[in-house]
């Protein structure tokens, strides 16, 4: 191969190796482009995403906030009521007993009443017997 012949080649060579090149980085600007352009429509559509969330959560968080809102005056009712319902059954006991005094001091003219106080005084009785029986056994 001759000198000129050699450097008509290396010529050659170096324009497709040029030409290669370009080639590359023009295949490489429009993958970059390409890839920019999905970089950009990802974002838009994760703002979108991250928007819709936010509303969805400030949604859930005013209705629990609404619901909460009913709720602690209904709670604060109902733990009045339930205090009322205790002071009525301490003044029920505390009647019955008074009523069961007022019994075995003969006091008491009302049938029921007294029909009452006599099936109490009998429970009263089987109470003090199996007291008994209980303090015979412990005594053997």
């Amino acid at each position: 191969m001759k000198k000129g012949e050699r450097t008509w080649k290396f010529e050659e060579l170096g324009k497709k190796v040029d030409q290669l090149a370009e080639e590359i980085r023009g295949r490489t600007q429009e993958q970059a482009e390409k890839a920019g352009a999905e970089i950009k429509e990802w974002g838009k559509r994760l703002d979108e995403l991250g928007e819709k969330i936010k509303k969805t959560t400030q949604e859930g968080v005013e209705k629990v906030s609404g619901k909460t809102k009913g709720i602690i005056p209904i709670t604060k009712l109902k733990s009045e009521i339930r205090e009322i319902e205790k002071d009525i059954d301490n003044l029920t006991k505390e009647l019955g007993v008074k009523t069961y005094q007022l019994h075995l001091e003969k006091k008491i003219g009302n049938v029921e009443l007294k029909k009452l106080g006599g099936k109490i005084t009998q429970f009263k009785k089987d109470i003090e017997a199996k007291e008994k029986g209980i303090k015979r056994l412990r005594e053997k």
